[in-house]
């Protein structure tokens, strides 16, 4: 029966005890003397035992509680106390099963006072035992760096293979454009989706497209073209270039050095972690299974513990830089050496994937690993952490966080994440230059064209159609296509614009249509649509003049339908919300309105119209016809919806326009209006912080349009 503990000498320094229960001779002070192995009190033991070392002992303590192994009490000596050992061990067994409960008798021992040399040489065939098995948090620690080497080496792996893990484009609506605003009226404009494509993304290692920091597919930077070939012969080429993914990857093609070798210098910390990690993991995994020459039962040799901790430091800091780089490159603006994109700040365009948390995580893991090999590792075979030690770990680790996130918070401020955005020029038309002419680089998709198609419809559904009551038109508009029936100021749509065309495009039989009245029409330049019924060249008030302070050409007694276009892709609520034309305003913020993926321009676009004929009676004043059409006892009542095009006399039934399907909305019946009214209308445009001066006047209608290019889905609300 073996039992271990520790001893201690009279200078402080452990030694290992491992000895057996039995009764020997022993050599002591040059004379042999019997002695019995053990003899013990209720709580202590006191025993002379085989050692396996030769110690100057001073005492020794227990190691574990345990049971106590004999009754009874401790030998009574001569003259004073026996100084040798003082143990305690972890017995299977009690006293009564051994001896029988007291000790045995003591013949032939000897006192000693203070403390002596004692030379303890085992007997001749007894069993000798060697330390063997790891302390919890020795083995606590060897795990911990095991599982975060496992952790770092599979996710930084995986971070290096992605080509999405750091960073992918915004959605199209948050995505400013990128090309350089001076260029726009040479053809160049564009956002970064536009240039690389929605899904684009930026890895470590590589882009989406599989292209390297230093690698692009046109085979030579922009500015090389630019210089070659002439800066509009690039710009045309833009298109084919984009097909062909000839920009990626984009930090090296537009010479963005500086975040080219970011890029690079942050690779290298990835390669550097990826390989220690590994090395590590093998490190501590043959720790634990006891098969590292550089440990024995998990104690270090000294330079074990130097290669562990060092190690474990140099992860630490490295991830740390890492998280600095990414925030410094995320949010600096970096300067390109090309006339198209001649600087750029990547946080504008990107967000984050989940490469960045990948590298947090590391960071603090990487210093949990450090802080426990550094607090619950030694070169000592006999150590065992403290609560003190185990209480510096903790706070050791704790301070390193707090660093971390001190560093972080300090680079993001460094690049001015934290500073207020810079003023926007309130003079900037945010939505200037909005109106949209292709749908993909180049394709000019937006341009009319014609409608048909070797006898086939090659367009969608048209405007203005019949609306009279009961009709429905012969293309069919299938499942998706179904207009918007609520009013639009209960959607997130607003009225970006409004004009009017000469006579209605619309037809609305027995209200506005083809036997409608009004004056003679002579010297209009616009083309004339439908006319309501009401003129009477005998009622002064279709006849008398009225003295227009804002509006142009206008005519009393003459048929106007106005349109409100609406959008929810506008600048609503801001000062810039009414734009000419009205493309500007309805298109004006990025990414709302797609054409595919997934077609919703009939849920985001809409159109009202009404039709009134212009009177000069005060009685039939509207003081604000500007937020869109009139809607009380008498207007708006009788309605109907479907979805159509926009309109004008570029149009017909030959020439068709690409700007569908949109949600029309149109007052069936027409209605009589003051000239004030109108008046007070165009002085309302004319406040506008965007000119609308080009739509003081009546646009010329188109002719009304054919059955087999009218949608099906009309909805009425009678």
């Amino acid at each position: 029966m073996s039992f271990r503990t520790t001893a201690y000498d009279k200078e402080g320094k452990p030694v290992i005890l491992d000895a057996n229960f039995v009764t020997s001779q022993f050599p002591m002070g040059g004379s042999m003397m019997s002695v019995p192995s053990m003899t013990t009190g209720p709580q202590q033991m006191y025993a002379v035992m085989p050692l396996a070392a030769t110690a100057n002992v001073q005492n020794v303590f227990p190691s574990s509680g345990g049971q106590n192994i004999y009754g009874g009490s401790p030998p009574q000596q001569d003259d004073k106390a026996w100084r040798v050992v003082n143990v305690g061990g972890g017995s299977q067994q009690n006293a009564q099963n051994v001896y029988g409960g007291s000790p045995p008798q003591q013949e032939g021992t000897k006192a000693i006072s203070g403390t002596r040399d004692i030379n303890l040489e085992v007997q001749k065939g007894t069993q000798q035992h060697e330390t063997t098995g790891m302390i919890m948090p020795v083995k606590l620690a060897h795990t911990v760096g095991l599982v975060v080497a496992v952790a770092i080496a599979v996710l930084v792996g995986a971070v290096l293979a992605d080509g999405r893990s750091v960073a992918r484009l915004k959605h199209a609506s948050e995505l400013p454009r990128l090309t350089d605003y001076s260029l726009k009226e040479s053809g160049l404009d564009y956002r970064a989706d536009e240039l690389l494509g929605t899904s684009y993304g930026v890895g470590l290692h590589h882009d989406s497209s599989g292209n390297r920091w230093n690698q692009v597919y046109a085979g030579a930077t922009l500015k090389k073209y630019v210089q070659e070939l002439g800066l509009h012969q690039v710009i045309a080429a833009v298109p084919s270039v984009i097909a062909t993914d000839g920009l990626k990857h984009p930090a090296y093609f537009l010479s963005c050095t500086s975040l080219v070798n970011t890029g690079l210098s942050a690779l290298s910390f990835a390669v550097i972690a990826e390989f220690l990690a590994i090395v590590m993991m093998f490190f501590h995994l043959a720790t634990l299974i006891d098969l590292n020459p550089l440990t024995k039962n998990g104690t270090y040799t000294t330079m074990g513990r130097a290669i562990s901790v060092l190690v474990w430091l140099v992860l630490s800091v490295g991830f740390l830089v890492v998280c600095s780089l990414g925030i410094s490159a995320f949010y600096s603006t970096y300067n390109c050496d090309n006339p198209f994109i001649p600087t750029i700040t990547i946080a504008e365009h990107f967000d984050w994937t989940w490469g960045y948390p990948i590298a947090n995580i590391g960071c603090f893991s990487a210093m949990a690993a450090f802080v426990a090999q550094l607090f619950l590792t030694s070169t000592n075979p006999s150590f065992v952490p403290s609560k003190r030690q185990i209480r510096s770990a903790v706070l050791a680790l704790l301070v390193g966080v707090v660093l971390g996130i001190v560093a972080s918070v300090s680079v993001a401020a460094g690049v001015g994440q934290f500073d207020e955005p810079p003023p926007v020029d309130p003079n900037v038309n945010p939505c200037q230059g909005q109106k949209p002419y292709h749908a993909g680089p180049g394709d000019k998709y937006f341009a009319n064209v014609e409608c048909m198609k070797d006898g086939v419809v090659a367009v969608l559904e048209q405007a203005g159609a019949n609306v009279s009551p009961g009709y429905k038109g012969g293309m069919d508009a299938g499942e998706w296509r179904v207009p918007i029936t609520e009013w639009y100021n209960q959607t997130d749509l607003c009225a970006v614009n409004v004009h009017w065309h000469l006579g209605a495009e619309h037809l609305s039989t027995g209200q506005y249509d083809e036997s409608g009245k009004g004056p003679s029409g002579d010297g209009y330049n616009e083309r004339l649509g439908h006319r309501c019924h009401f003129y009477d060249e005998a009622d002064p008030k279709f006849t008398t003049p009225y003295d227009w302070k804002y509006c142009k050409d206008m005519h009393v007694g003459e048929t106007y339908e106005v349109h409100w276009p609406h959008s929810a892709a506008g600048a609503c609520g801001t000062e810039w919300q009414y734009q000419t034309p009205f493309y500007d305003g309805v298109f004006c913020n990025d990414g709302v309105v797609n054409i595919l993926t997934p077609l919703n321009t009939y849920k985001n676009i809409g159109v009202q119209s009404q039709v009134y004929t212009i009177v000069n009676d005060e009685s039939y004043y509207h003081d604000n016809l500007m937020k869109g059409m009139i809607v009380d006892e008498n207007f708006g009542v009788d309605m109907t919806m479907y979805t159509g095009s926009t309109t004008g006399t570029s149009r017909d039934n030959e020439v068709c326009s690409r700007f569908a399907p949109i949600t029309w909305q149109v007052d069936r019946s027409c209605h009589m209006i003051s000239a004030s009214s109108f008046d007070k209308m165009c002085e309302m445009m004319k406040q506008q912080k965007d000119d609308m001066s080009d739509d003081l006047h009546a646009h010329g209608s188109r002719v009304t349009v054919a059955d087999h290019l009218t949608a099906n889905n009309q909805v009425g609300n009678r």
